[in-house]
């Protein structure tokens, strides 16, 4: 049935989609991508350790310990020396979320007063990871060698082994946090990566990129053992990204090659809970939204935050041509991504294109789990001011106006005014509500016409037969 699914896609309805491989990237994003030589390289997170950080109340030293193996020799790179890793344009990051066991909501990051942040610079945002960049650089920003057991405990061997420490200070959004999340993401460059291996060519120093897939863990703020706080995956599957390559193959459909999925210049590849930590309920567009006024910008830079929650935003890209509003979004560098010309390359309707069934039941129906959060549509933040000028982005989320869950995720195709009126006075919806009103004063009811075995049943409406097939 994928493959059925994938002879079908189309250029006149996938051209669109070459535009949101590169929504949010840099200005690296015009390279190519040398897909053939991922093979050479497995990002590995090989142990976390977690500790109270001395004389800082609610504070953590979160010690990450990876390496980068070499699946065809099976050997290890080292980051400091390997061509791959000390060109030019190559890069090798850490992030750190919290609250993975609910919706990442990363409060905190950036101070854990929750204080406005005030800067002249666009790249603040109000719910960003902690990141650590440059892991391979041999200044002292990059990860530290491995030298001894006490510095990396838990690891098989010390060989190409490196740590990185970063101090993270979580607040409490709905419920006390317990958990983390880490991902080693980040793209060498192809040079020198085997002697069998020909690259492409380059011009001076320039490399393409290599997309290696990240790598994804998740930890306990409260450790049993003092030499490791891996734990499993608290959060459920909830699609399933072999169902997404179907289409994002890198194959031609129709007349057009539809790339793999890459983002943001081959840093961040193929694993969807790498995705989520940047792209939380909590987290919009504002980082490089300004007053484009009296400049030759897009004025489109000037709008409304727009919310970039995966469940809002992914949904309302693949919408492109069934939404009735336009879904923009400002990106690096302040780029506008315009998605209304994607056209979905299959049945829109059909959520088992992406999503997964578990025990019979898919992850699309309702209701959500309660804890599922809000989508902020407003930070608050005074942003709509000129280029140098201060920007004041507010980081605490209990007084964004969100989307309730439900609402947020349909009216992302279903943006119509008299279905969102729909979703408000017979759902108990709201479009401009807090967090802490969800669930109180804001009860989604939508479960009750929408839900497994009723009337107007999400799988009956959209026409699930259940196989994944095409409805």
């Amino acid at each position: 049935m994928l493959t059925k699914r994938s002879t079908r896609c189309r250029s006149t309805v996938l051209g669109g989609l070459l535009a949101m491989l590169f929504a949010f990237a840099p200005a690296t994003r015009a390279q190519s991508l040398e897909w053939g030589a991922t093979k050479y390289f497995k990002y590995n997170i090989e142990n976390v350790i977690v500790s109270p950080t001395a004389g800082v109340a609610g504070s953590y030293d979160v010690k990450v310990i990876f390496s980068v193996t070499n699946p065809v020799t099976s050997s290890t790179w080292n980051i400091k020396t390997a061509l791959p890793f000390q060109s030019p344009s190559a890069s090798l990051t850490l992030d750190l979320g919290w609250d993975p066991a609910t919706d990442v909501s990363n409060t905190g990051s950036e101070n854990p007063a929750l204080a406005a942040v005030v800067t002249t610079a666009l790249g603040k945002g109000a719910a960003l990871p902690v990141q650590a960049r440059g892991l391979q650089s041999n200044g002292s920003t990059g990860a530290t060698l491995c030298s001894s057991e006490l510095d990396c405990p838990g690891v098989i061997s010390r060989v190409d082994r490196y740590r990185i420490t970063k101090s993270v200070t979580p607040v409490a959004f709905t419920s006390v946090v317990t958990r983390g999340r880490v991902a080693l993401e980040g793209r060498p460059v192809c040079n020198g990566v085997d002697p069998a291996y020909v690259c492409p060519a380059s011009t001076g120093t320039t490399f393409v990129n290599i997309p290696v897939p990240s790598a994804v863990a998740n930890f306990t703020l409260s450790p049993a053992s003092a030499t490791t706080a891996l734990i499993a995956d608290p959060r459920r599957a909830v699609v399933d990204i072999r169902k997404c390559q179907v289409c994002h193959d890198g194959n031609m459909h129709g007349d057009t090659v539809v790339p793999q999925l890459s983002l943001h210049g081959g840093n961040r590849t193929g694993n969807l809970s790498l995705c989520v930590i940047c792209h939380n309920p909590n987290q919009t567009d504002v980082p490089y939204r300004y007053l484009t006024t009296g400049t030759t910008a897009d004025p489109r830079i000037s709008g409304a935050e727009t919310p970039i929650d995966f469940k809002t935003m992914v949904h309302s890209i693949h919408a492109g041509g069934f939404r009735e509003k336009p879904f923009v979004v400002v990106g690096f560098g302040s780029s506008v991504n315009d998605f209304s010309h994607v056209r979905f390359p299959s049945t829109l309707r059909n959520c088992l294109n992406c999503h997964v069934e578990v025990n019979g039941r898919g992850t699309f129906e309702l209701p959500l789990a309660k804890a599922v959060l809000g989508t902020t549509v407003n930070t608050r933040s005074t942003y709509l001011v000129a280029p140098g000028a201060s920007r004041t982005i507010n980081v605490a989320p209990a007084d964004d106006l969100k989307i309730s869950p439900t609402a947020a995720v349909c009216s992302s195709c279903h943006d119509k005014a008299e279905v969102r009126l729909h979703m408000t006075t017979r759902g108990g919806a709201s479009f401009a509500t807090t967090q802490s009103a969800i669930g109180t004063r804001v009860v989604e009811r939508c479960a009750s016409c929408h839900g497994p075995g009723k009337d107007k049943d999400v799988r009956k409406v959209h026409e699930i037969d259940g196989s994944g097939a095409d409805g």
